[in-house]
């Protein structure tokens, strides 16, 4: 119990360092207001620096993860299915959160630029920005934040052809592996200032724009939590129905609350990982089927994340005065918006990345990070709750997939037996 108290303390301690800090930052700015422009050369030193290292840091730890991956022909279908339901659930999770948008709105009391910061995103048409958001025409292109979700796909390629080399290419992927340690330690390292370079940043923030940009923070948390809570009954209430009817439903709900208190507590997919796979033996999920669900899905099933990610694009669409008007803008939105949530998250701060993807794909101004981090760290533990718990729900979806509707009887039946 004690340990548990630890993990729950550490997780919390670093993000409530980082808004302490931004907190403390705000008041500086709206004490001097824009006398606190002087602070603004460290924000940016420190955002700079971590732009550097996004490009990197995402190729080396996407591109060896899927080098070192075993071909199977049976793990390759379960992942196949698998990935396919993350995908289709983290777009119903970012539909919803379209719709809670468009009804209650987001803070609109501050305008941080026009309609010209993305003026070439909004003049292309859907398919140039599908073209331009995938692809590029240069290998100098693809190594650039700018480009982030091409980056990516041309590093899943990368690892997929390394993997594909068998021995020939171990060297490769062993590689691979030490670099990703390395700009794992150097984010690491970076994040370790954080807390001052977000100060200084939001200083002159807060200086420049005034409370008014408090009180997005404050509506954002007003709306994500209560549809973060709601999609976590409805949707996965809805999921576990679709895997096993009313039984489903009730023992789903029955055997999750000790995942979830975890999940919320340590703010931690991977801490929350060992009572999941408890919770599918207990619903009885085959082993060889959560065994593979639950690990994959902590790291790429990212339904909260994906929630938030629709908030923040949204967000940032009124900031900079960019509106979402078209069905073509809608769908664009929530393309990234779940390519980035099953993509994006396996990478160590994965959440700047995400960001970067959102302002790259957008055109948003560099000053759209700072921002949206700090958003970030408000949802996480939101965001966390519904990843990890969603996990358990598409854990008992594939093995509905795989053995039948009544695939839970076997189970009951082989209790039955003992």
């Amino acid at each position: 119990m004690g340990t548990q108290k630890g993990k729950v303390k550490s997780s919390y301690r670093e993000p409530l360092i980082l808004i302490a800090f931004v907190i403390l930052g705000a008041v500086i700015g709206l004490v001097l207001g824009e006398r606190a422009s002087f602070l603004y050369p460290i924000g940016q030193m420190w955002l700079n620096m971590l732009f550097v290292l996004l490009v990197p840091l995402i190729f080396f730890s996407i591109s060896s993860s899927i080098a070192n991956i075993a071909d199977t022909g049976r793990v390759g279908k379960l992942l196949g299915l698998t990935i396919g339901i993350f995908i289709v659930t983290a777009g119903i999770a970012g539909v919803y959160m379209f719709i809670v948008t468009n009804i209650f709105g987001v803070d609109t009391s501050v305008q941080m630029g026009t309609a010209e910061v993305a003026v070439e995103n909004a003049a292309a048409s859907v398919g140039d920005q599908i073209v331009n958001t995938f692809t590029v025409g240069d290998f100098t292109d693809v190594i650039s934040r700018k480009h982030i979700l091409a980056l990516i796909i041309f590093t899943v390629f990368f690892g997929v052809t390394v993997s594909t080399l068998g021995e020939k290419g171990k060297a490769v992927s062993e590689w691979l592996g030490n670099m990703s340690l390395v700009f794992y330690k150097m984010v690491s390292l970076l994040m370790k200032l954080a807390p001052i370079g977000l100060m200084a940043y939001f200083a002159n923030l807060t200086g420049t724009y005034g409370a008014d940009l408090l009180k997005s923070y404050g509506r954002g948390l007003l709306i994500y939590y209560p549809a973060a809570i709601l999609y976590f009954f409805v949707f996965l209430g809805l999921y576990s129905f679709l895997a096993a009817g009313p039984w489903g439903v009730k023992n789903f709900f029955k055997i999750i609350l000790t995942p979830a208190l975890t999940a919320l507590g340590t703010r931690s997919s991977a801490a929350a990982l060992p009572l999941q796979m408890d919770a599918c033996d207990k619903l009885g999920v085959p082993r060889e089927v959560s065994s593979v669900v639950i690990p994959v899905g902590a790291t790429c099933h990212m339904d909260g994340a994906c929630i938030a990610t629709i908030y923040e694009i949204v967000l940032c669409c009124t900031l900079f005065g960019h509106p979402l008007n078209s069905i073509g803008d809608y769908a664009f939105a929530l393309v990234i918006a779940v390519c980035g949530s099953v993509a994006v998250s396996s990478v160590p701060g994965g959440g700047a990345a995400m960001e970067t993807m959102i302002i790259s794909s957008f055109g948003f101004p560099a000053i759209a990070l700072p921002v949206l981090m700090m958003m970030t760290q408000l949802f996480d533990a939101g965001c966390t709750l519904v990843n990890s718990c969603g996990d358990t729900v598409a854990s008992m979806l594939v093995t509905r997939a795989l053995y039948g509707k009544d695939w839970y009887k076997k189970g009951q039946n082989a209790e039955k037996e003992r």
